[in-house]
């Protein structure tokens, strides 16, 4: 069975078809780089990998900003990674890597990081994000407890875990080492060191953020793919997804859009001539329906697994060891002994989606709410948090509504059914009306809180690729078909890449050739541009 959360949301695009192996949780950046240590031999057993067993930070504090001065604050324990094996030591550079939504894992060579620090001599450290993997600040994932799970209780650890890493030298007293477990003894202090912080994704928003609260924390960032603007209606996702699959310069054509938009009303009008859903015998062998749908919110868990499909290509295209990119979609879509665009669906999907086991797709409603209302750690999940997150601060909530994609005729991918009542059923929000409003009610909070696109902060790099559907909400230049206009100041820049993914920029220099991806002009570009800021920044 396909996996039920095609587009629920994520950066952490969260479904998979084991033909490919899109991945089931986690936050993108780490998605990738699992798939490439699963196929590929892994390096991290050499010597350049240095220490790759995790630390627990034992004083993180579970609410930064109580207002009660009688109690003291609850401390909880958080997941890092101490990787220095490239540090040069007192007044050497620190550089921050940030978790997000998913297990954090350590930094790895295949991070364009990696590269700088082994530059510049710095001090790698790795930060699992509060309520993801191991880093558990309450004992359970209740709606009551989840209340503490917010961007800004994030960014305030990641303030406190620079200050600990900063405090620690050489001759560190046993309660300065006992802060972690096992203690962490270090070769050297980052007292003076500077910092520079990297996230892609929702990291790249707490890293663009991270400058903007919390300025001399980071002498500079790069916040890679960050969509900064909160969307409860984020069918622009969708326009993103079509405009890739059109674009010539990654396989894409007209012809390729226009046997989706075709195939996408036929397979709609066919599963909705029947009651239930999807119960007639045309409906092809790799589109059939996993369980039986009655209601309009199954239609949905099976429209937004067709629909997954194409998000996560988009959103991982050429990125993902042993995935399918658009070119390879558009060319089974395209191909001329196809008897009608539905018919080249289900060859598309039986080549690329179908699983060994079972080829249909999940279709039930009721499933997908009762995972995302299971309250207790499990160490790797990450669907309720992540969920949770998007009701509570950014919607992000994928829909098919507008009329710019070839998505349309999905109508039950609406902002009612997966947005509104998702939140509702999900976590008990009654008459859930989207995210979290300032104030007066004109805008988002977290518009109010951190600027939308116009952060107004300083020494921070935002890149972004073309055909990234989080782009459409992030910082890009003016010449790009989403361009949203934002006020920035002289030393932020827009780093805007042609052709390419999520967080393309964030992997080291050829890090897919061995797939056959090699980095394009526009890559090496990219590169150049932040491996000159960065520097920079470390030099003011």
């Amino acid at each position: 069975m396909r996996s039920l959360f095609a587009n629920l949301i994520l950066l952490l695009i969260s479904f998979s078809a084991s033909a490919i192996q899109y991945p089931n949780g986690g936050h993108h950046v780490q998605n990738v780089l699992d798939s490439h240590s699963d196929s590929e031999s892994s390096a991290s057993t050499s010597d350049e990998y240095g220490n790759t067993d995790p630390f627990f930070y034992n004083d993180a504090i579970t609410d930064h900003f109580s207002k009660n001065v009688i109690s003291k604050p609850s401390k909880w324990n958080q997941r890092f990674y101490y990787q220095d094996q490239f540090w040069g030591g007192d007044g050497y550079p620190v550089f921050l890597y940030i978790g997000g939504e998913g297990p954090q894992g350590p930094a790895s060579e295949k991070l364009f990081m990696w590269q700088l620090a082994k530059e510049h001599k710095a001090l790698m450290v790795s930060l699992e994000h509060r309520f993801y993997g191991e880093s558990y600040p309450t004992s359970d994932m209740s709606a009551e407890n989840l209340a503490y799970l917010t961007s800004e209780q994030a960014l305030a650890d990641l303030a406190r875990f620079i200050e600990y890493i900063s405090s620690l030298s050489v001759a560190s007293s046993r309660t300065e080492l006992g802060k972690s477990t096992p203690p962490l003894k270090v070769k050297a202090s980052a007292a003076d060191s500077k910092w520079v912080s990297f996230g892609g994704s929702y990291p790249g928003n707490l890293a663009t953020w991270l400058k903007l609260k919390y300025p001399s924390s980071v002498a500079g960032t790069v916040g890679s793919s960050a969509p900064v603007q909160a969307d409860y209606n984020f069918y622009r996702y969708a326009e993103v997804v079509g405009a890739a699959l059109k674009y010539p310069l990654i396989g894409g054509s007209d012809q390729c859009y226009d046997v989706v938009e075709k195939a996408m009303a036929q397979l709609h009008d066919l599963v909705t001539t029947t009651v239930p859903y999807g119960s007639s015998d045309k409906v092809p062998a790799n589109l059939k329906p996993c369980t039986e749908m009655k209601t309009e919110q199954d239609l949905y868990a099976y429209e937004s697994n067709v629909f997954g499909n194409f998000q996560g290509t988009v959103q991982y295209n050429m990125q993902m060891a042993g995935a399918a990119t658009v070119a390879d979609l558009c060319t089974s879509l395209t191909d001329a002994t196809a008897t009608s665009p539905l018919g080249a669906l289900d060859a598309m999907f039986e080549k690329f989606f179908a699983s060994a086991d079972s080829s249909c797709i999940a279709s039930s409603w009721d499933e997908m709410i009762g995972e995302l209302q299971v309250e207790a750690f499990d160490g790797s999940s990450a669907m309720r948090q992540w969920i949770w997150q998007s009701c509570n601060e950014f919607g992000y909530f994928q829909t098919t509504e507008g009329d710019g994609h070839p998505f349309t005729s999905l109508t039950s991918c609406s902002l009612k059914i997966a947005g509104k009542e998702m939140c509702e059923q999900a976590y008990g929000i009654e008459g859930y009306t989207g995210p979290q409003k300032s104030g007066d009610g004109s805008k988002y909070a977290s518009t109010e809180m951190y600027g939308s696109r116009s952060v107004l902060g300083a020494n921070i790099t935002m890149p972004n690729g073309n055909m990234d559907p989080w782009h459409s909400l992030g910082v890009v230049n003016a010449t790009g078909e989403f361009y949203e206009p934002a006020e920035l100041t002289h030393s932020e820049t827009v780093v805007f890449i042609d052709g390419t993914a999520h967080c393309r920029d964030m992997y080291a220099p050829e890090a897919f050739a061995s797939s056959g991806f090699n980095d394009t002009g526009a890559v090496q570009w990219a590169h150049s541009v932040i491996s000159e800021n960065v520097a920079a920044y470390l030099k003011e």
